[in-house]
């Protein structure tokens, strides 16, 4: 089927907690959505099948259309043209009009800049060219989605667009909630720490990115190349002056 929104996550979760509010609007606003999961993150606390229930069950809260599994490899993902026609070919298969995935210019190490968090923006980046070209050796006819835009943005980098998700926050904590086995191990007592879980800390940067632009809460996002504004006054149409 044909999507217009589809976000690539290098792990079972990242989609979630990158684009999860994001999603919920966009269905709402009546637009088909997915996931491409690149890894089934096979590194974690979980086993592949664990985390296989939690992503079809946090796939279901989030109201998809699509949600696959490209089974790359956890910490093993790699720029190769292999992959890059792996990508390019689900792109094809679902020809969706908008793309998002995490920024390739991440700080290398744990957390944001794992390997498998900027190699999939490369690889992305890479398979969104390559879709649209007509001697590829990709299964399916070309198709050159519209746009690739990015989230997990750095740390003083200033976002491109801010999308209000307040009325969806609940609803992305639940399908971000799903993921348990990502975010405490199964088989020890769960520490008390004073240090915030990851809702807790997904929550204040949503709250963090609302503020901004005077909403609840929010996600941001990054465009590598210009957006195209056909009435400059849509970008403040919805803006209500702060008392």
């Amino acid at each position: 089927m044909k999507l217009n929104v589809l976000v690539f996550g290098p792990h079972p979760d990242d989609a979630e907690i990158g684009a999860g509010g994001l999603l919920l609007k966009m269905k709402d606003l009546g637009h088909t959505t997915g996931i491409v999961d690149m890894t089934r993150g096979d590194m974690g606390w979980g086993t592949p099948e664990e985390r296989d229930r939690e992503s079809e069950e946090a796939a279901k809260i989030l109201q998809l259309d699509v949600r696959v599994n490209l089974d790359l490899g956890d910490n093993r993902i790699e720029d190769t043209f292999e992959n890059r026609c792996k990508v390019a070919a689900v792109i094809r298969k679902y020809r969706p009009e908008i793309l998002f995935a995490p920024y390739y210019d991440l700080p290398i190490g744990r957390g944001l800049g794992h390997n498998d968090h900027f190699k999939t923006g490369i690889l992305v980046a890479q398979a969104f060219n390559l879709a649209h070209l007509a001697k590829a050796p990709v299964e399916g006819e070309p198709h050159q989605a519209k746009a690739l835009y990015y989230y997990f943005i750095p740390p003083g980098m200033r976002p491109t667009f801010t999308v209000d998700v307040s009325g969806y926050f609940e609803k992305w904590m639940e399908a971000l909630a799903c993921h348990k086995t990502q975010f405490h191990n199964p088989d020890k007592p769960k520490p008390k720490s004073s240090v915030p879980g990851v809702a807790e800390y997904i929550g204040t940067m949503s709250q963090t990115h609302g503020w901004a632009i005077g909403a609840r809460h929010a996600q941001s996002f990054l465009a590598t190349s210009p957006l195209r504004i056909t009435d400059p006054m849509d970008l403040v149409r919805e803006i209500q002056p702060r008392p």
